[in-house]
């Protein structure tokens, strides 16, 4: 098994530097799987593979993947643990905003790489492989919440959408309901109404007020939106809660209140059902 080590350290060696230019690793039909960020998807092929690295690397500067440890599971399978850093380039959201430990399941036939899973959570990958999480190396992995969900704020003030929603879980949901409007299931579902709610002002600022961990995966943000509407000198203000829940480092679900008391009482509940 240490030639696939070998072969590995040489492909990790070139990512490490940012070089994606060799493919000489890559079997022709090599299966390359996204499993979790706001775009799960899987490329099959090198030319789908080329393609998908350039589109993921494009919304990105500086993008790096350290590697932190090789772990050998079988004789075809070594899983990489990463350590990832970076910033979008349209709003600067940093990747360690949001998770900085991720992982690649590797799988290696006959010298070649045939399948990549990966991992943007580590713990997401730990889970699905059925491994104790004690055993990475001591780093935590559980993001900063708190700047994570500013900076994620703060792309959608620059109406940079695809930063905002690499915070949000694939099947995420967006619960407006308490507000008296609807519910948005899914990130495409959420990013088109943000787009939406946003949309209809030519100038708008969203600022975060308050923030509390209650624990069990349970946030309250309390946030302030200032917004003019296009030919209007006036700003209107709303001052509304969302009650946050949270997996493997990404937004959930989001329950939004008008009325700050109803959300701190409803995310008090929720973090006491869930213990």
């Amino acid at each position: 098994m240490s030639e696939n080590l070998d072969l590995l350290r040489s492909i990790y060696a070139d990512c490490e530097r940012g070089d994606y230019s060799r493919v000489d690793w890559a079997d022709p039909e090599i299966e390359y799987v996204i499993a979790d960020g706001p775009t799960p998807t899987t490329f099959r092929g090198l030319s789908e593979l080329a393609a998908g690295m350039r589109e993921s690397l494009s919304a990105w500067e500086n993008l790096r993947a350290r590697v932190d440890e090789y772990r050998e599971l079988d004789e075809e399978r070594v899983l990489v643990l990463l350590h990832f850093s970076g910033h979008a380039k349209m709003s600067g959201l940093d990747v360690d905003a949001i998770s900085t430990r991720g992982a690649d399941l590797v799988e290696i036939h006959d010298g070649k790489v045939t399948k990549i899973v990966k991992y943007y959570v580590l713990d997401r990958a730990l889970a699905d492989l059925g491994l104790a999480k004690q055993a990475v190396p001591e780093e935590s992995s559980t993001p900063d919440l708190v700047e994570a969900l500013r900076r994620s704020m703060g792309a959608v003030n620059r109406r940079d959408f695809d930063a905002a929603m690499i915070l949000y879980a694939p099947n995420a949901v967006w619960d407006a309901s308490p507000m008296g409007l609807d519910v948005f299931e899914g990130a495409e579902a959420i990013r088109g109404f943000l787009e939406e709610w946003f949309g209809v002002y030519e100038d708008f600022e969203q600022v975060l007020e308050e923030f509390r961990d209650l624990g069990n995966s349970v946030t309250l943000a309390v946030s302030r939106q200032r917004a003019r509407l296009p030919g209007s000198g006036a700003f209107v203000e709303l001052h509304y809660a969302a009650v946050v829940t949270w997996i493997d480092g990404l937004v959930e679900r989001v329950a939004v209140y008008s009325e700050i008391d109803e959300a701190r009482a409803a995310a008090e509940r929720l973090a006491q059902e869930r213990g």
